[in-house]
C-alpha cells in the first residue's frame, strides 16, 4: 500500500514568533491578529493552553487567564517564505512535499518507495525528525496510510515520531484525537463541545445529515474525511525555479563596459520577476566561464591543479576562481547591497565597481548571474513602482523625432472597432504619446489570434475540409492532422453578400491555422493563426 507522513510543527507562526524573542523563554505565548487589545488570538502554545488560552479568544481576555503572556503579530508574507524553506528542506526526503493551504506549518510528504534509499521508513522519518530539530523546529511526525488519520495523530502528539504497521491502528488512534488539536473553526468547536462531542471518534458516530443541517457543510468534510468517506489525493507543491539569467557571448570578451551593459539586460529582468514574487535582491553572485587560451603567461605559469580552490584579494573584495573541465576556468563573485533592494542603478555601481577593481583574467565566454531574495516590506515596493525603469518622458520624445522625420502617420497603435468581419474589428490610430501598461493578472495564459493585414490564398481544395494530409504551409508545418469547425460568418447583402466557413486547422508540427472558405469565390484562404 501506499505509505504517507505528515509532518506538523505545532504552532508554525508561534514558533517563528519565539525564534524572533529569545527571552521570552518560560512565558505563555500567543500570536494574535492585530496589535490591540480586542484583536482575536490566532496561535496558542502550550503553556497559554494550559491555563485555558484558545485560538479565539480576544487578546484582553486570554491576558485576563494569564497575567505574564506574550504576545505578537507576524506577518502572513513571512510564515510563507518560512514554509517555502521548510518545503525545500523537506524535499531532500521525498520528491512530493505539500504544504498544507489552511494549517501552515503541516505537510504530507510520499514516502512510498523510499525504505530502499533509506533501508527503512523508520529511519527515513527519524532523519526527517532529527533534520527539523537540528534547524530549531519543534515537530511531529505520523507516518501512516491516510492523509486525515496521520494530519489527526501528528497534530495530538506534540513532538516526536509515530509510525503505524497496518492502516487500522491509523484509524484507531485518530479516533481519540481531541478536535481541539485539528485547528477546528472555534464556534463549531463549542458548539460540539456542548453536546459532548470532544474527540474524533466522537464526532464519526454523529449522523451524516445531521452535522450538515445543524452544522454547515465544513463539519460535514470534517466528519467525511475522520470517517473515511472522503480522499484527497496528494498535491504536491512544485520546488521555485531558481531566479538566474544565463548569457554566452559569441567570442571571448574582455571589454568591462560591454560585459556590463548584458548585466544590465538580465538584471532588469531579475528585478522584474523579484517584484513580481514581491520580493527583494539581498545577494547577487556571479560565475564567470573563462577563455583559458587567454589567460596572461604570468598567471598561466602559476602550477594549479584541476579543480582547486584559490582565493584572491582585489581591490579590497573577495572572490573565488575555479579550475573546471577542459581547461576552463571559472570565476565567482559575490556581491551584497547595503539592504535589500529593487533598485537597478546601485547594484550596478556595485558590479562596475567589483569589475574595475578586479576585472577577469582572461575573455569571458559564459557569464551566469543568480540573486538571492527575500520578502520585500510595503514601502519597498512601493518605492520600485514609483520609480519605474521605464522614462515615459524619454520614450515620447523618441517618438516626437520618429514623427519629424518621417511623418504623422509614422507612429500608430492599435485600436478595437465594431464590426461584422474580423477584419473591420481592429484599426489604426496615431499614437500621441505612451502610457504604463496596466496589465491584467491572468490565471490562464491566453491564447493570441494575430489576423494577417490580406488573407492569404491556399492551394485549391475541395469545400469539404478533412484530416486529408493537406498541406496548408509546407512541409515543415506538415499535413493537417486535426480540424475545429466550421464557424459561419455570413452578411453584407449591401455589397453582394459575403459567406465564410472559418475552421482552426492544427498541423503535425503543432502550428494552429485560422483557415476560412469563400463561398463566393470557392477558394481557401488563411486568415491567421493562433498562438
Amino acid at each position: 500500500m501506499d505509505r504517507l507522513a505528515c509532518v506538523d510543527l505545532p504552532a508554525f507562526p508561534l514558533q517563528l514568533v519565539r525564534k524572533r524573542h529569545p527571552d521570552w523563554a518560560g512565558h505563555p505565548v500567543v500570536v494574535v491578529a492585530r496589535d490591540e487589545p480586542h484583536a482575536e488570538v490566532t496561535w496558542v502554545d502550550e503553556a497559554a493552553r494550559a491555563v485555558g488560552v484558545l485560538p479565539g479568544h480576544r487578546y484582553a481576555h486570554a491576558l485576563s487567564l494569564a497575567p505574564n503572556l506574550r504576545a505578537d503579530v507576524i506577518d502572513a508574507g513571512v510564515v510563507a517564505a518560512a514554509v517555502d524553506e521548510v518545503c525545500g528542506r523537506l524535499r531532500a526526503y521525498s520528491p512530493e512535499v505539500e504544504a498544507c493551504a489552511d494549517a501552515p506549518g503541516v505537510f504530507w510528504l510520499d514516502a512510498t518507495g523510499l525504505e530502499r534509499l533509506f533501508r527503512s521508513l523508520q529511519r527515513w522519518a527519524r532523519e526527517i525528525y532529527a533534520d527539523l530539530r537540528g534547524h530549531g523546529f519543534e515537530a511531529a511526525l505520523a507516518l501512516g496510510y491516510t492523509r486525515f488519520g496521520t494530519y489527526a495523530v501528528a497534530r495530538s502528539n506534540r513532538s516526536g515520531v509515530t509510525v503505524f504497521r497496518d492502516e487500522a491502528s491509523e484509524h484507531g488512534a485518530a479516533r481519540d484525537v481531541p478536535l481541539a488539536r485539528l485547528g477546528v473553526e472555534p464556534r463549531l468547536r463549542d458548539q460540539l463541545r456542548r453536546l459532548g462531542v470532544v474527540t474524533v471518534g466522537e464526532l464519526i458516530h454523529l449522523p451524516a445529515g445531521g452535522v450538515l443541517e445543524r452544522f454547515g457543510s465544513e463539519a460535514l468534510r470534517l466528519h467525511r474525511l475522520a470517517a473515511g468517506e472522503q480522499w484527497d489525493p496528494l498535491r504536491p507543491r512544485a520546488p521555485r525555479e531558481p531566479v538566474e539569467r544565463h548569457l554566452i557571448f559569441d567570442d571571448p570578451e574582455r571589454d568591462t563596459e560591454r560585459i556590463l551593459h548584458a548585466l544590465r539586460g538580465a538584471l532588469d529582468a531579475l528585478l522584474e520577476q523579484l517584484l513580481r514574487a514581491r520580493q527583494v535582491l539581498s545577494r547577487v553572485f556571479l560565475e564567470f566561464v573563462l577563455d583559458h587560451a587567454q589567460v596572461d603567461e604570468g598567471r598561466r605559469g602559476r602550477r594549479r591543479s584541476r579543480g582547486s580552490r584559490r582565493g584572491r584579494a582585489g581591490a579590497g573584495v573577495r572572490y573565488l576562481e575555479l579550475t573546471g573541465e577542459g581547461g576552463q576556468r571559472v570565476r565567482i563573485d559575490s556581491l551584497r547591497p547595503a539592504e535589500p533592494t529593487l533598485d537597478a542603478a546601485v547594484l550596478m555601481r556595485l558590479l562596475r565597481l567589483r569589475l574595475e577593481s578586479a576585472p577577469p583574467a582572461a575573455g569571458v565566454r559564459e557569464l551566469r548571474i543568480r540573486v538571492d531574495a527575500q520578502l520585500a516590506t510595503r514601502e519597498q515596493l512601493d518605492l520600485f513602482r514609483h520609480r519605474p525603469r521605464r522614462d515615459l518622458s524619454a520614450a515620447n520624445e523618441a517618438l516626437a523625432r520618429l514623427r519629424a522625420e518621417l511623418g504623422d502617420d509614422a507612429v500608430r497603435k492599435a485600436i478595437v472597432r465594431d464590426g461584422h468581419l474580423p477584419e473591420a474589428q481592429y484599426g489604426w490610430e496615431p499614437l500621441d504619446k505612451v502610457v504604463l501598461p496596466e496589465p491584467r493578472v491572468l490565471e490562464a495564459r491566453p491564447l493570441i489570434r494575430r489576423i494577417r493585414a490580406r488573407p492569404r490564398l491556399l492551394p485549391p481544395q475541395d469545400n469539404r475540409f478533412r484530416e486529408d494530409g493537406w498541406l496548408l504551409g509546407g512541409l515543415q508545418q506538415g499535413p493537417v492532422t486535426r480540424v475545429i469547425g466550421p464557424y459561419i460568418v455570413s452578411g453584407g447583402w449591401w455589397s453582394g453578400g459575403i459567406h465564410r466557413e472559418y475552421h482552426f486547422a492544427e498541423t503535425r508540427r503543432g502550428d494552429v491555422l485560422w483557415v476560412y472558405y469563400d463561398r463566393r469565390r470557392r477558394r481557401w484562404f488563411e486568415h491567421g493563426r493562433v498562438e
